[in-house]
Order: C-alpha cells, then structure tokens, then sequence
C-alpha cells in the first residue's frame, strides 16, 4: 500500500511544476530566418557553401554559420541573420541558443532584439560541438524584458567560426533545453 501511495503522492506534487516549466516559451529554427546577410550563410546536409564542411548533429540537419576567415569585424562589419519570434505572453525572458564554436576566436554573436542596443552573447569555451548557452547569465544582468507579439532578433557578425542552430526565448528561469528542442510556442 506505501508503494502505491508514494508515486502518486511524487506525481501531484510534481505536476504543477511540469506544467509551469513550459509556460512562456518560443523555439525556432535558425535557418528559419527572414533576411540573410553574407557572410552569414546558410548550410543544410544537402548545401554546404564553398569552405565549410556540415557539421553533423544539426536540428533539420541545417544552421546557419559564418566561416573561418569570412567575419570578424572590423574587417567586415556585414553580416547577420534576423529571426522573426511570436512571444506568447509579456515577461522577462532567458535567450538560449544552440551553438557551435570553432575556437575561442570564434565564439560569439552580437545579439539585437527589435530596436534595442545591441549585446554580447556568447564567450563560453566550449569548443567543436552543439551545445547551449544563454543570456543573461549573471543575476546582475538584466534579463530581456518582451511583450507579448512579434519580434525580431537580430545576429550580427561579430567573430568567424560560429553556427547557430536553434533559437529559444524563455519566459521559465528554471528552463533548460537539452539537445535538440521541439519546435513551437508553448503557452501550458
């Protein structure tokens, strides 16, 4: 009888917090975007641009990428991705994205989201395999206010040896994606 009380009591218990753990939050593709500028480019498995070899692991098998010796401002201040995002309710919201860096000379974006100033993101040192990160990701940072609607982030060359593939706005501080995430808004 204990047994059988136990699981059910753990699953009552737990069942607000799954439910809250994915209120306010919007997943897409990277090669989802509406405007492309070089060096930013698109590579799927069937489409690898001149210079680049795909890099396995990718969600749809496709990201976007600027390659080795192609970036790095100030020597080419071109080159960005804009993704248009539907956010589902008002909130502050953690970005995360899916990345992969060549090196640490190739390790960061440059990040607008509509209109607002511009910020560093990125820097992390993990090297040659899809992973996540976040901003903000200090407390002492402010995380990035949204409304609920339409709007644009922008990733603007900053460094060469860069690839993104998913993007993810998170109204849910306790979020963490893990691997590749399902594609959508999600409100419950």
């Amino acid at each position: 009888m204990r047994a059988m009380i136990m699981p059910v009591i753990t699953a009552v218990t737990l069942l607000p917090y799954v439910t809250a753990f994915a209120k306010g939050r919007v997943a897409v593709e990277a090669e989802s975007a509406v405007k492309i500028e070089s060096p930013m480019v698109l590579v799927t498995k069937d489409k690898v641009p001149s210079g680049l070899k795909f890099i396995p692991g990718a969600s749809a098998d496709a990201y976007l990428a600027i390659p080795q010796g192609v970036g790095n401002p100030p020597d080419n201040p071109n080159g960005s991705a804009t993704i248009e995002v539907d956010v589902p309710t008002d909130g502050n919201y953690t970005l995360w994205c899916r990345v992969w860096w060549d090196d640490e000379c190739g390790n960061s974006f440059t990040v607008k989201i509509d209109d607002s100033p511009p910020f560093l993101f990125g820097e992390d040192a993990t090297f040659k395999t899809w992973h996540w990160i976040r901003y903000p990701v200090a407390r002492t940072a402010k995380p990035l206010s949204l409304t609920k609607g339409k709007h644009t982030i922008t990733f603007l060359n900053r460094e060469d040896g860069v690839s993104l593939d998913q993007v993810i706005l998170s109204a849910d501080k306790r979020f963490v994606p893990v691997d590749c995430e399902k594609i959508g808004i999600f409100t419950k």
